[in-house]
């Protein structure tokens, strides 16, 4: 068995780039997903690359004549032919200058070789792989491991069931490994030159459209070029005959001929990890994309967390600016009923106690309860609206991140997520039970047992006042019936003056100033009621916004600020990927210009 041996510059080019190879395939161990498969298929072409041997693959349906056609390359009947799958080996014929009686089977990986002089050239092996589709599934596996390794993919059609849909996506396959494609269409023995002149024009159709390659196109009768020993091998023959074999081979000829087999190796292979490189370039973006859009997304809540606190003091200004309004109506209701209620005319006897509290209720308090209830109730409803929306929206986006750290927990360093994860899983739940809160009106109802308890400890001590003041104007009218009970209820009131100004005048005027202090203690007492309601507004919303702040800073800034340390290791991934494209890059010029001293 004869491999290519190199002399020259050729010599450190190639292992640069088994060093490419080996490099790239570290470089992706760390994804998750198909990267170990492609690691495995890069330290193949590494390794093939040190044997460096120029690899022919030929890919097909069972059913599209490999074996027939690969045995009129030769020009020798050496692989067995069938026309049922029952292949349980992969045929793989290396160049020898004997041809093998016997093949040996490896039996690590059901191939089984042998040796032939008219492969092509010195160091150039054909491989037969399993038909596309076939009934052996691992025999398949092998085939497609086979297809990444190759340096040239013969692709052979039947002209009676060209491009079948496994068809299509072996093609693929070798499109996005960078391969050059060579395509055969057999069996066209079968057809008549009208019929066959439309296969090969769908067959252009079809693989330009569906597949985006324009490879070179031959149509052939492999079986009739056996029968007529038409082939004698690649480099054996020439001109044309009318089984389209030796068009085939003098392509390929010309192909050796043009750029040596061990160039081509070189070129097939840096497209190899090209093609690796601009797979995983994708994948480093998607993910970069992902985290860029959840950084976004963290710095969007970070902003709502300060927009939801200023709408919340927005929402309570308003608020606050009714609840004045309605303190501003009952004040004034609550003059009127002092001027009204508290004078001689309307006092000349002691005041009923009961009945004044029921006319206070009634013509100053009001509506006044209600319409507080209804502001402090719809002001509820609107921070617990807003704050469910806002707790929503962080669950649905902290599930979109799980399901990105979930991603990152099938890799190889999964284990430095696990915190992470860990702190993920109980934002959600945190932010879950923070919504739950909201489904009982607990707000609400507190504040109103709240003003109403307020609401009536003022009725009653106003009216215990107006009932005191009243009891004097009446009692300063006739001074000798003071008594001690209305002193007891003005407390510190002096009564004394009435005495010393005398007479009726001196009732006036002193009823006069009794009805200002009235008033004055009716300012003072509602003004601490109002003082209560927006204490009781301003400590629920410090409580939710407390609430909003803390769930930011103490839970969600650990599970943000790890998204920092995911798009440092894509960024990192990113550049080392950057780093292998310029080697390759340089690798691409050095070949190019490479001229090429090879000894058989």
């Amino acid at each position: 068995m004869t491999n290519i041996v190199l002399e020259g510059p050729i010599v450190q080019i190639r292992e640069r780039e088994v060093k490419l190879l080996f490099d790239l395939a570290e470089r992706i161990a760390t994804f998750g997903g198909d990267a170990p498969e492609d690691k495995s298929r890069l330290l193949q072409s590494a390794n093939d690359l040190r044997d460096m041997f120029f690899l022919v693959v030929v890919v097909g349906e069972f059913n599209a004549g490999k074996s027939t056609f690969i045995n009129a390359l030769l020009g020798d009947e050496l692989l067995p032919m069938g026309i049922t799958p029952t292949t349980e080996v992969i045929e793989l014929i290396r160049y020898s200058d004997r041809k093998s009686k016997e093949p040996k089977l490896r039996e690590q990986d059901s191939i089984r070789e042998w040796t032939h002089p008219n492969t092509g050239a010195p160091g150039v092996a054909i491989v037969d792989s399993p038909g596309t589709g076939s009934v052996f599934a691992k025999h398949e596996r092998i085939a497609k491991g086979f297809l990444s390794r190759s340096d040239l993919v013969i692709f052979v059609m039947s002209a009676k069931r060209a491009f079948a849909q496994t068809e299509r996506l072996y093609l693929e396959l070798a499109r996005d490994y960078g391969k050059k494609v060579i395509l055969v269409i057999n069996q066209v023995d079968l057809l008549d030159k009208k019929d066959l002149k439309e296969v090969v024009s769908f067959v252009k159709q079809q693989i330009s459209e569906l597949v985006n390659l324009d490879p070179p196109i031959f149509t052939v009768s492999a079986k009739k070029a056996l029968q007529g020993k038409r082939g004698g091998g690649l480099f054996s023959g020439g001109g044309s005959d009318d089984t389209g074999m030796n068009n085939l081979q003098d392509y390929l000829r010309d192909t050796f001929t043009r750029v040596p087999p061990a160039k081509q190796k070189l070129v097939a292979q840096v497209d190899f990890a090209d093609s690796i490189m601009r797979k995983y370039q994708g994948k480093v973006g998607e993910k970069l994309s992902l985290i860029g859009a959840d950084r976004q997304y963290a710095e969007q809540l970070r902003a709502e967390l300060e927009k939801q606190a200023e709408l919340l003091a927005e929402q309570l200004n308003t608020t606050m600016r009714e609840l004045d309004r309605i303190f501003d109506t009952l004040l004034n209701r609550g003059r009127d009923f002092v001027n009204k209620h508290l004078t001689l005319g309307r006092s000349l006897r002691p005041p009923d106690r009961e009945a004044m509290r029921q006319k206070f209720e009634k013509e100053v308090i009001g509506t006044s309860l209600d319409q507080i209830s209804r502001l402090s109730e719809d002001y509820v409803s609107a921070v617990v609206d807003s704050s469910r929306r806002y707790w929503r929206s962080i669950i649905d986006r902290l599930n979109k991140l799980e399901a990105l750290i979930e991603q990152e927990v099938g890799g190889v360093d999964a284990a430095s997520y696990a915190d992470q994860r860990a702190a993920l899983q109980q934002a959600i739940a945190i932010a879950d039970t923070e919504l739950k809160t909201y489904t009982e009106d607990n707000l609400a109802e507190s504040l109103r047992d709240t003003f109403a308890t307020n609401m009536f400890g003022f009725t009653a001590s106003v009216t215990g006042l107006l009932g005191g003041i009243a009891a004097i104007i009446v009692g300063s009218a006739a001074p000798g019936a003071i008594t001690a009970t209305v002193v007891g209820v003005l407390g510190a009131m002096v009564v004394g003056p009435v005495m010393a100004v005398g007479g009726m005048g001196g009732v006036l005027l002193y009823g006069r100033k009794l009805r200002h202090d009235a008033i004055d203690e009716l300012e003072t007492r509602l003004e601490k009621l109002r003082d209560s309601y927006r204490q009781s507004l301003v400590d629920m919303t410090d409580r939710e916004r407390a609430r909003l702040l803390q769930y930011g800073q103490q839970i969600l800034s650990p599970v943000f600020s790890h998204l920092e340390v995911i798009a440092k290791k894509y960024q990192d991934q990113k550049g080392a990927l950057e780093e292998l494209q310029k080697v390759s890059a340089d690798l691409h010029r050095e070949i190019d210009a490479l001229q090429v001293t090879i000894e058989y």
